[in-house]
């Protein structure tokens, strides 16, 4: 009988005393559990899918080669489509979101892009494929960056970070599924088949379709309390704090102890875009003391998605040419060695050891990339290291002659995966909470165009002058790991808020 006579009191006062809490403090009291752990899964479901179609095009494009009559400028220009259409539509997305909602402008973005996706798979020519996969990638980006802030916004203050953290890193995890979709759509034999299908169009359905069902799972997403109380719905706020609650516990929403919520200031000025204040914490970014860690993390991040988004997709095409060759040459060497037109360029036929060497590696360095993501290794630490690694990696890559080692050492250039977590988390705690917004989408923007400049530069100097290509990117990335020491230490990181 006792513990039932203390737990009415204290029920009641827990009622009494949070009247007109703040939002931070109701999701603390919602509880972080079974809910978070459902929205969580959803968001990763979502940007495991987008990113398996951004990246798809590396398995794709040298499996289409021969149908669509593509050279390795015309490769490097649609490899980088999906990056070019972020670039445009970024500020669009972001802004629809913060009018509209996050869940609306998630659902909506996510099923368009992945339709238009689908329906590339089965356009009879160049242009009209690649006039659909940019149609597609014009809605890529809410999904790519909306869900991570979507993750956060569902899940009490303490573990917000985490939750943004471990996304990310089973997201990198699961991009493992390209390869390994890649090996099983493109080694089977589709010339015994019932249906004449060629191979790369089924793979480019296989890529766009978890898409699609990524966004019908979106419909069972809560709309961000924190964009409803910015809108002034407060009574809606909390009735999504409420279900929370119950699906956390298993009790009743009306056992819920947050009677009534009262919206902070920070928040309406974060969400207000369109207010004076808003603009002018915009524009401060451009000034000190915030232009240089604005510019310092942006070129770090340019660095990273120039290998990742760039010269990587590159990687199974050129590891296929090693792996086909019957003598030992380096990678290079087989990229500039004059080629029989006849046979070459419409070979469309990937080995099965690139496959087997990509997906091996991909599964290792994914797990190394999620491993090294959750431990207590200081974010700025795993940037020098994550940098000059690759760097390292890179010029192996061009020096050596042995299949295995090259295969190895190419593969390692996903490993630039790592900083994307350590980046974008500099990008939140370097800047007060008025300028987070803007500050993270214009990082993640300069990644995008660190993209765009790394798959054309690989697309145009790789046949040309693929030595010198290696050696560039590795030297962007030793001046990466330079840069990166002068990023604060994590102990004063969190002077900024």
């Amino acid at each position: 009988m006792k513990p039932e006579k203390e737990e009415l009191p204290s029920q009641k006062n827990i009622q009494n005393k949070y009247m007109d809490v703040d939002l931070d403090r109701a999701l603390d009291l919602s509880g972080a559990g079974r809910y978070q752990v459902f929205h969580c899964a959803m968001m990763l479901a979502v940007i495991s899918t987008v990113i398996v179609e951004m990246i798809g095009n590396a398995f794709i494009l040298p499996a289409a080669v021969c149908d669509l009559g593509l050279s390795n400028s015309l490769r490097g220009l649609l490899t980088s489509v999906p990056n070019i259409g972020v670039i445009l539509t970024a500020p669009v997305w972001g802004r629809a979101a913060d009018a509209f909602g996050r869940k609306p402008v998630l659902l909506f973005s996510t099923a368009v892009s992945g339709i238009f996706a689908l329906v590339a798979a089965f356009m009879p020519n160049l242009i009209s494929f690649a006039l659909f996969k940019f149609a597609s990638s014009l809605f890529l980006s809410c999904p790519s960056s909306l869900g991570f802030a979507y993750a956060g916004e569902l899940m009490p203050r303490q573990k917000r970070d985490l939750a943004v953290m471990i996304c990310n890193a089973l997201s990198m995890l699961t991009s493992t599924f390209c390869p390994l979709l890649a090996w099983g759509i493109l080694s089977y034999n589709w010339d015994s088949s019932p249906i004449p299908l060629r191979p790369w169009r089924v793979l480019t359905v296989v890529y766009a379709a978890p898409v699609i069902c990524a966004a019908i799972w979106v419909t069972q997403a809560k709309e961000s309390p924190k964009f409803l109380m910015a809108k002034g719905r407060h009574e809606e706020a909390l009735d999504v704090l409420k279900h929370i609650y119950a699906f956390n516990t298993g009790l009743d929403k009306e056992n819920y102890c947050v009677k009534s919520l009262k919206i902070c200031s920070d928040d309406t000025i974060e969400y207000n875009s369109d207010s004076p204040s808003s603009k002018e914490d915009s524009l401060s970014l451009l000034k000190p003391p915030h232009l240089k860690w604005l510019v310092l993390i942006g070129f770090l991040m340019f660095g990273l998605f120039s290998l990742l988004n760039g010269l990587f997709l590159f990687v199974p095409d050129t590891l296929n040419k090693a792996v086909l060759s019957d003598k030992p040459r380096t990678v290079c060497e087989l990229i500039n060695q004059p080629q029989n037109q006849t046979s070459a360029v419409c070979s469309d036929t990937i080995s099965y050891g690139t496959f087997q060497v990509t997906v091996i590696c991909s599964l290792v360095y994914g797990t190394l990339v999620m491993l090294v993501s959750l431990s207590s290794v200081s974010k700025r630490t795993q940037l020098i290291i994550m940098y000059s690694l690759v760097g390292v990696t890179c010029i192996i890559s061009a020096l050596t002659t042995n299949k295995l080692l090259a295969g190895i050492s190419m593969s390692a250039l996903q490993i630039t995966a790592l900083g994307i977590g350590p980046l974008t988390a500099y990008a939140v705690e370097m800047f007060p909470t008025t300028l987070r917004g803007t500050a993270v989408g214009a990082v993640l923007m300069f990644g995008r165009v660190g993209s765009v400049v790394g798959a054309n530069l690989a697309g145009v100097f790789l046949a040309g002058s693929c030595t010198a290509t290696f050696y560039g990117f590795s030297g962007l990335l030793f001046l990466c790991a330079f840069l990166s020491a002068f990023l604060q230490r994590e102990q004063t990181t969190n002077q900024v808020t």
